[in-house]
Protein backbone atom coordinates (compact mmCIF):
# COMPACT_ATOMS: atom_id res chain seq x y z
CA UNK A 1 0.00 0.00 0.00
CA UNK A 2 3.13 2.31 0.24
CA UNK A 3 4.55 1.58 -2.94
CA UNK A 4 3.95 4.73 -5.03
CA UNK A 5 6.17 3.72 -7.62
CA UNK A 6 4.08 3.96 -10.34
CA UNK A 7 1.16 6.15 -8.99
CA UNK A 8 -1.55 7.29 -11.05
CA UNK A 9 -2.66 10.31 -11.09
CA UNK A 10 -5.85 12.15 -12.67
CA UNK A 11 -5.54 16.22 -12.44
CA UNK A 12 -8.42 18.53 -12.78
CA UNK A 13 -7.96 22.35 -13.39
CA UNK A 14 -11.30 23.84 -14.11
CA UNK A 15 -12.66 24.74 -17.36
CA UNK A 16 -9.72 22.35 -18.94
CA UNK A 17 -9.69 18.92 -20.10
CA UNK A 18 -8.40 16.32 -17.66
CA UNK A 19 -4.99 15.22 -17.58
CA UNK A 20 -3.95 11.51 -16.46
CA UNK A 21 0.02 10.86 -15.59
CA UNK A 22 1.40 7.56 -14.55
CA UNK A 23 3.89 9.07 -12.32
CA UNK A 24 7.40 7.44 -12.33
CA UNK A 25 8.66 9.59 -9.71
CA UNK A 26 5.61 10.38 -7.61
CA UNK A 27 7.03 13.69 -5.82
CA UNK A 28 8.76 14.79 -8.82
CA UNK A 29 5.34 14.37 -11.24
CA UNK A 30 3.40 15.60 -7.83
CA UNK A 31 5.43 18.78 -7.64
CA UNK A 32 5.15 19.50 -11.31
CA UNK A 33 1.14 18.97 -11.17
CA UNK A 34 0.82 21.77 -8.05
CA UNK A 35 3.00 24.42 -9.59
CA UNK A 36 0.23 23.46 -12.69
CA UNK A 37 -2.69 24.65 -10.56
CA UNK A 38 -3.04 28.13 -9.58
CA UNK A 39 -3.54 28.30 -5.86
CA UNK A 40 -3.72 29.70 -2.71
CA UNK A 41 -3.45 27.34 -0.35
CA UNK A 42 -3.84 22.94 -0.34
CA UNK A 43 -5.15 20.55 1.26
CA UNK A 44 -5.30 17.12 1.11
CA UNK A 45 -8.54 14.39 0.78
CA UNK A 46 -7.49 10.89 3.04
CA UNK A 47 -10.03 8.12 4.13
CA UNK A 48 -9.04 7.05 7.36
CA UNK A 49 -6.92 4.04 5.80
CA UNK A 50 -4.95 6.19 3.46
CA UNK A 51 -4.36 8.46 6.13
CA UNK A 52 -2.52 5.41 7.63
CA UNK A 53 -0.49 4.20 5.21
CA UNK A 54 -0.12 6.67 2.17
CA UNK A 55 0.00 9.91 3.98
CA UNK A 56 3.27 9.19 6.21
CA UNK A 57 4.71 8.34 2.69
CA UNK A 58 4.09 11.72 1.08
CA UNK A 59 3.82 14.13 3.57
CA UNK A 60 7.83 15.13 3.70
CA UNK A 61 7.70 16.16 0.07
CA UNK A 62 8.29 19.60 0.10
CA UNK A 63 5.72 20.17 -2.49
CA UNK A 64 2.79 19.49 0.54
CA UNK A 65 4.66 21.69 2.66
CA UNK A 66 1.48 23.33 4.42
CA UNK A 67 -0.74 21.52 3.42
CA UNK A 68 -4.01 20.86 5.62
CA UNK A 69 -5.21 17.64 5.86
CA UNK A 70 -8.93 16.22 6.45
CA UNK A 71 -9.88 12.69 6.67
CA UNK A 72 -13.03 10.88 5.84
CA UNK A 73 -13.94 7.70 7.10
CA UNK A 74 -12.82 4.44 4.79
CA UNK A 75 -15.31 2.11 1.91
CA UNK A 76 -18.28 3.45 0.18
CA UNK A 77 -20.53 3.62 2.96
CA UNK A 78 -18.81 6.97 3.67
CA UNK A 79 -19.04 7.96 0.41
CA UNK A 80 -22.85 10.14 1.88
CA UNK A 81 -24.06 13.75 1.68
CA UNK A 82 -22.65 13.78 5.33
CA UNK A 83 -19.13 12.99 4.35
CA UNK A 84 -19.76 16.00 1.65
CA UNK A 85 -20.79 18.05 3.80
CA UNK A 86 -18.11 17.39 6.46
CA UNK A 87 -15.48 18.37 3.38
CA UNK A 88 -16.96 21.33 2.57
CA UNK A 89 -16.92 22.49 6.05
CA UNK A 90 -13.49 21.61 6.91
CA UNK A 91 -12.51 23.59 3.65
CA UNK A 92 -14.48 26.73 5.16
CA UNK A 93 -13.50 26.16 8.56
CA UNK A 94 -9.77 25.67 7.04
CA UNK A 95 -9.75 29.16 5.21
CA UNK A 96 -10.32 27.25 1.73
CA UNK A 97 -11.07 30.06 -1.03
CA UNK A 98 -12.42 29.88 -4.46
CA UNK A 99 -8.56 29.48 -5.85
CA UNK A 100 -7.93 26.12 -3.10
CA UNK A 101 -6.69 23.23 -4.77
CA UNK A 102 -7.53 20.16 -3.56
CA UNK A 103 -5.42 16.75 -3.66
CA UNK A 104 -7.23 13.51 -3.30
CA UNK A 105 -5.08 10.45 -2.14
CA UNK A 106 -6.68 7.30 -2.09
CA UNK A 107 -9.30 4.76 -4.15
CA UNK A 108 -12.29 5.25 -6.05
CA UNK A 109 -14.62 6.58 -2.62
CA UNK A 110 -12.24 9.49 -1.68
CA UNK A 111 -11.53 10.08 -5.86
CA UNK A 112 -14.84 10.17 -6.22
CA UNK A 113 -15.86 12.02 -3.35
CA UNK A 114 -13.03 14.21 -3.61
CA UNK A 115 -13.47 15.06 -7.04
CA UNK A 116 -17.32 16.51 -6.49
CA UNK A 117 -16.47 18.08 -2.96
CA UNK A 118 -13.75 19.95 -5.12
CA UNK A 119 -15.92 20.54 -8.26
CA UNK A 120 -18.98 21.89 -6.19
CA UNK A 121 -16.79 24.49 -3.26
CA UNK A 122 -17.24 27.66 -3.85
CA UNK A 123 -18.48 26.64 -7.86
CA UNK A 124 -15.55 24.65 -7.92
CA UNK A 125 -11.66 24.54 -7.36
CA UNK A 126 -8.95 22.42 -8.66
CA UNK A 127 -8.00 19.20 -7.42
CA UNK A 128 -5.51 16.39 -8.57
CA UNK A 129 -6.54 12.31 -7.82
CA UNK A 130 -3.57 10.08 -6.59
Amino acid sequence: MTNFAHAKMTIKRIMTPQKVEIAENLETSLAKAIEACEHDKVFILTDETTREFCWPVVSGFPCLHGAEVISIGATDTHKTLESLVHVWEELGRMGGTRHTLLINIGGGMVTDLGGFAASTFKRGINYINI
